[in-house]
């Protein structure tokens, strides 16, 4: 083939590529596909005795493709006066009764269109709801809106004798859908509604009875003292029709309210009329309920920094709220705090700002464990172990009086379910209205458990002679369980003594530390004591107790010699006299059943053993081989230590 020939086919394909080149360039986007398919009208009509109506939609949307940013709704009244307030929700939400996730909605009343249909009637009045954000994805959802329109200046109430006639004409969905529903809500009269399916002809006057209809439309009448509800039910709508409804009802439904009675005739009738609620009144309420929360919460604060400062100083330490900040500007932010927090919670969708404002009293409102002052920490001076009956030692401390803010206190704990109950009967009357907003005022407890739950009294630093009381007590009595003596002639030698000892500061009315003391009545030689006594450490929410068991010997001594095995697992050291060996031994757990265990098993091997199990021995050295302790016991001691 020539070349000539052979280079024609490039010039031929340059013109498609360009081609292909500009329809990419000024290509349109894409625009996304939806389909909305209207799959019922729930419709609720409610008339006032002057003939004006307030009608309210919600009308169920199955969505296909999306987003759905906007539709119209043709066939809405004419007079129509939008109300605020109109969304959108998934369908499960609405069935649940939450809002977290509606979508609000702008609703607008078109221009009517001047064109005439088909048939050469007028089109009727539209209306276009406007989906705000990204539009509705595709799903089922609610759309509710409102508004208000005068009936009996279109004249659609129209008395007949002693009745009154109430015709009322649906929106137009291009789909027909099951079920149509509406509502009528009436002023009460003392005859009942009825639905009315008589359906005029051309010249408008009624068709003759043999000539009506089957009837089509399933009622529900509800009656209570100001009005009557009568529920209608159609089996489907039809498509690109209007739903046509009407009610009969009594004429003295639609009469004006009689004069208002002269002062004094009916105080009853006053009462009710003071009591009904306005916009005014009820924004007078919301105002007088946010200053007692305030006043209330400022003052619950106050009152709480200053009982815990109380107790912290008599205490020794220093009091730690966690914002550090003057007490009248704190206690003042915190009631203001929390009540901007539940007023933001209970008026807006999102429930966030709120809950910070809330959370930010809290803090307020809180304490942090008080730390002891440098000055008070020094070491305690020398004093006096002195021994003082059970009964006596281990009584009851007297309970700390004006303590109101404390849940440990029985003040405290009373005043704090007063508070939380009528937290309760506030989230009730909230539920009703919106589950939503009732669990975001349920949560708001927390301001109400940080003043009563933090600055405990057991977050101040432990007194060694009253606080050990409760869990000395409870040892003793485990020791005593584990020691009960067996009967025979070894009774004697099982008994065990049980004593208090106090420490007495040199110069000092007052007892600084309280030990119980154990001792059997026939002990091996060089026994000194058995104490069991409990150390405080200070931790994040107060002050940890340690318990520890202390065993003294003399060295050298057979007491000594049979403790050989369990010295193992206690730690060793020099008493507090001189010739004395103490042994400390320390609970895997710091509870009274393990303490206990290890008290007992101590008990047991400084006991002298009965007569009867003690080998006949014709010296000295076999005797003091006799006193060795067995080895069961020591295995027991290790385990509990």
């Amino acid at each position: 083939m020539p070349s000539r020939i052979a280079r024609r086919p490039g010039p031929a394909l340059l013109l498609p590529f360009l081609a292909a080149l500009l329809s990419i360039a000024f290509a349109l986007p894409a625009r996304a596909w939806v389909e909305v398919h209207v799959a019922g009208d729930d419709v609720r009509l409610s008339i006032d005795r002057a003939g004006a109506a307030t009608v309210e939609h919600k009308v169920t949307l199955k969505i296909s493709g999306g987003p759905l940013r906007a539709l119209d709704i043709q066939g809405v009244d004419p007079d129509a006066q939008l109300d605020e307030g109109s969304y959108a929700v998934p369908f499960k939400a609405a069935e649940a009764g939450s809002l977290a996730s509606a979508t609000p909605v702008a609703i607008e009343l078109l221009p009517p269109d001047p064109r005439p249909r088909e048939d050469g009637t007028r089109r009727p009045a539209a209306m276009r709801a406007r989906f705000d954000g990204k539009g509705l994805s595709r799903g089922v959802f609610v759309l509710f809106f409102r508004y208000r329109t005068d009936l009996m200046k279109r004249g659609l109430i129209r008395q007949d004798g002693p009745s009154s006639r109430v015709s009322w004409s649906g929106p137009v969905w291009d789909d027909g859908y099951d079920s149509a529903r509406l509502t009528v809500a009436l002023p009460a009269a003392p005859d009942e509604p009825r639905v009315d399916e008589a359906r005029p002809d051309e010249a408008g006057e009624a068709a003759s009875p043999d000539a009506l209809p089957a009837p089509t439309t399933l009622s529900t009448l509800r009656r209570a003292l100001d009005k009557d509800e009568l529920e209608l039910l159609r089996p489907y709508a039809p498509k690109a029709e209007p739903i046509r409804w009407a009610v009969r009802a009594d004429a003295r439904a639609f009469q004006p309210e009689p004069a208002a009675a002269k002062p004094g005739a009916d105080t009853l009738g006053r009462i009710s009329d003071a009591a009904a609620g306005s916009p005014d009144r009820s924004r007078t309420l919301y105002v007088a309920a946010g200053v007692v929360l305030f006043a209330l919460y400022s003052a619950l604060v106050a009152l709480k920094a200053r009982e815990h400062e109380r107790l912290a100083r008599a205490a020794g330490v220093a009091p730690r709220p966690i914002v550090p900040i003057p007490l009248a500007p704190r206690a003042a932010l915190a009631g203001l705090a929390l009540v901007a927090g539940v007023a933001l919670e209970l008026l807006l969708t999102d429930g966030t700002p709120g809950a910070a404002l809330v959370a930010a009293a809290t803090a307020l409102a809180a304490h942090r464990t008080p730390r002891p002052e440098r000055a008070a920490a020094t070491l305690r001076r020398p004093g006096k172990w002195l021994p003082i009956a059970e009964a006596e030692a281990f009584r009851e401390p007297p309970r700390v009086r004006g303590v109101y803010l404390d849940v440990s206190t029985r003040a405290g704990k009373a005043l704090l379910v007063a508070l939380l109950a009528a937290l309760g009967a506030g989230v009730h009357a909230v539920a009703a209205a919106s589950p939503y907003h009732a669990h975001l005022l349920a949560l708001d407890a927390t301001a109400l458990l940080a003043i009563f739950c933090t600055g405990r009294l057991a977050e101040l630093p432990a007194d060694p002679a009253a606080r050990p009381v409760a869990f000395l007590r409870d040892v003793a009595r485990r020791v005593r369980r584990l020691r009960k003596a067996p009967a025979g002639a070894a009774a004697a030698a099982q008994e065990l003594r049980v004593v208090g000892r106090l420490r007495i500061p040199d110069g000092s009315p007052d007892a600084d530390e309280l030990r119980l003391g154990l001792s059997p009545r026939a002990a091996l030689p060089g026994f000194v004591a058995i104490e069991v006594g409990v150390v405080y450490a200070p931790g994040a929410g107060g002050a940890i107790g340690l318990p520890e068991v202390l065993l003294r010997v003399a060295p050298g001594s057979p007491c000594e010699r049979a403790v050989e095995g369990v010295a193992k697992s206690g730690r060793s050291s020099r008493g507090r006299r001189p010739g004395e060996r103490v042994l400390a031994f320390t609970p895997r757990l710091p509870t009274a059943r393990m303490t206990a265990a290890i008290a007992a098993a101590l008990v047991r091997a400084v006991s002298t053993p009965p007569a009867s199990a003690t080998p006949t021995k014709p010296s000295g050295a076999g005797a003091a081989g006799a006193t060795r302790a067995p080895r069961p016991r020591k295995k027991a001691v290790s385990a509990a230590a």
